[in-house]
């Protein structure tokens, strides 16, 4: 049997409107000829490390607990299917990804505290301004900055414990 081709794609471009507010980055692919539209500033922490509001350690240190709360799998919505779930009690002590992962940025939160946990959470996972959280939180706008800096190597420093 023969496998059907698939009708190729349309590239689907950003328009000018958003590329008069954010970067976008052209890579390369591996396949001949193709090229890969990148967003460098969608987030605010990648805006406060391209501002230098943070340093580079800081900028990794925020992605590493980015990829971690992903690694999750809090921010999925839905369920694909439940027929993939394991059922039964395996006592083997393995643990699925997802658990090993919760356990690791429960353990984080727990190291850095709930005052310098909360401007981390809020800016790099719920994806907050500096600024929004301090309102949020009733505390000075002006040294949210320097605050989300503080609370920054505070994550440096539970990552590393």
């Amino acid at each position: 049997m023969k496998k059907k081709k698939l009708p190729k794609e349309e590239r689907v471009l950003p328009t000018p409107e958003f590329l008069k507010k954010h970067e976008v980055v052209e890579k390369p692919t591996k396949r001949a000829g193709e090229k890969l539209l990148y967003v460098t500033d969608q987030l605010w922490i990648d805006t406060y490390y391209k501002k230098g509001v943070i340093s580079y350690d800081q900028y990794q240190t925020a992605q590493r607990l980015l990829g971690l709360y992903m690694a999750t799998g809090q921010n999925q919505k839905v369920t694909a299917m439940l027929t993939d779930q394991v059922i039964g009690n395996d006592l083997s002590g393995d643990y699925d990804r997802s658990e090993v992962a919760m356990m690791d940025f429960i353990k984080i939160a727990r190291r850095m505290g709930k005052r310098s946990f909360s401007i981390v959470q809020d800016v790099v996972i719920h994806n907050y301004s500096a600024k929004e959280w301090a309102i949020k939180n009733r505390r000075n706008e002006k040294a949210s900055a320097e605050i989300l800096r503080l609370s920054l190597d505070d994550l440096e420093d539970a990552f590393k414990h």
